[in-house]
């Protein structure tokens, strides 16, 4: 529990920070987004690769890919889990080629940037209902 308490905000400032610029005033990001194999994958491989790198155990790297979905994925998070574990068990090519870059560079160093500039680049920022009224 203790190793997870350290773990989870480095991790969840990471997303957090990389996901800025597409989320809305409530902090919720673009629906086509969070239907992206793409933003599903890196999420898990990146925290496989951060959990490689400081060798923790698996029932702390489930905790943080919980924790990392919540903080992306709000009120959908589980259900995102279960269709990134069908990404990833139908070995869906978007979602394999973001987990494995993810994973990669996350053994290494957690920097989300790359993820940051796809983001910002297939996706618009999330808009908050009523905004503009």
């Amino acid at each position: 529990m203790f190793t997870a308490a350290i773990h989870k905000p480095i991790l969840l400032e990471a997303f957090s920070v990389c996901l800025d610029p597409i989320r809305s005033d409530l902090g919720n990001i673009h629906p086509d987004a969070r239907q992206s194999p793409y933003i599903s994958g890196a999420i898990l491989g990146t925290c496989r690769g951060y959990a490689i790198k400081h060798k923790l155990r698996e029932s702390v790297v489930n905790k943080l890919i919980d924790n990392a979905f919540e903080e992306v994925f709000r009120s959908e998070s589980l259900d995102m889990q279960t269709t990134a574990q069908a990404w990833l068990n139908n070995e869906d090519a978007d979602f394999m080629a973001a987990y494995y870059h993810a994973k990669a560079i996350a053994e290494v160093e957690l920097n989300l940037d790359w993820l940051s500039q796809y983001v910002q680049t297939h996706f618009e920022k999330a808009s908050t209902l009523g905004q503009h009224l």
